[in-house]
């Protein structure tokens, strides 16, 4: 079996726990969407916390998802809660916070959405997932948050990779890198947003390559033209407190021109 065909295995085999997360945890994700996100994995659901203190700790290898609604505060407090910090991020921590402000807001990712208003390209992004692995030539591939834009009557898959540090290179590989593997897999990714939102999607374009890292102090912003040319639009934050201030730049000038592509059938 080449690359390809193991991907689209792995794939298949996420769609079918996100639709039980969709099925089974919807409940609890209603009622707990502020401190707890479910994550679809090949084999099973990963439950992970979201608290300001204790970022994406967790417990991955769940199956029996009917026990972990009936035991799910005894479990969250063993493996969320009452649990060492592990090693502290601010990735982790602007992870956590991103899809907790999402699942308070039905799923849109408000803060984003808020500070894209005042560009020439206001979006309106609802968050999906997160971390999704997928086996590539040499080892594994795993995204940050995907999203889906919903505006202008169009629904677009979008990626976010995040970063606590400026490191340009490596994010744009990895970014490049993951989109790429939507494009070609663009029908069981919608398939994957379809099970996990509950309702039909398709995708009307390619995917938007969005980088999230901290704001430069410097003006104008080094190299972030350069990174535009190639698609990416850059969003930079600065931590307030227990809280982030977002600053949305201009849509990639690469996703500008190729505004009217449509995702090739498979």
């Amino acid at each position: 079996m080449d690359v390809r065909d193991l991907q689209r295995q792995r794939l298949l085999a996420i769609v079918e726990w996100a639709h039980k997360i969709r099925a089974t945890l919807q409940p609890l994700l209603d009622a707990h969407g502020d401190r707890v996100h479910f994550r679809p994995s090949s084999t099973s659901v990963a439950m992970i916390g979201l608290l300001l203190d204790r970022p994406q700790r967790g417990k991955s290898g769940i199956t029996n998802l009917d026990r972990l609604v009936a035991d799910f505060e005894p479990m969250f407090a063993a493996h969320c809660r009452d649990i060492e910090h592990g090693r502290a991020t601010g990735e982790k921590a602007l992870q956590s916070y991103l899809i907790r402000e999402a699942q308070k807001n039905g799923r849109k990712l408000a803060p984003i959405n808020t500070a894209s208003q005042g560009t020439d390209d206001p979006v309106e992004l609802v968050f999906v997932t997160d971390e999704i692995p997928l086996p590539v030539q040499h080892g594994k591939v795993v995204c940050d948050i995907l999203a889906l834009r919903r505006d202008r009557g169009r629904s677009t898959p979008v990626l976010l990779e995040l970063k606590d540090a400026r490191m340009r290179t490596r994010l744009i590989e990895q970014v490049e890198g993951y989109a790429a593997l939507i494009d070609e897999h663009a029908a069981l990714f919608a398939e994957l947003f379809s099970a996990l939102l509950g309702e039909p999607v398709a995708f009307d374009g390619l995917t938007e390559k969005w980088i999230v890292w901290p704001a430069p102090r410097e003006r104008p912003k080094p190299r972030e033209h350069e990174m535009r040319t190639t698609g990416i639009r850059v969003v930079g934050y600065r931590l307030d407190g227990d809280r982030y201030q977002f600053s949305v730049g201009p849509k990639g000038l690469a996703a500008h021109r190729g505004n009217d592509d449509r995702v090739p059938s498979l």
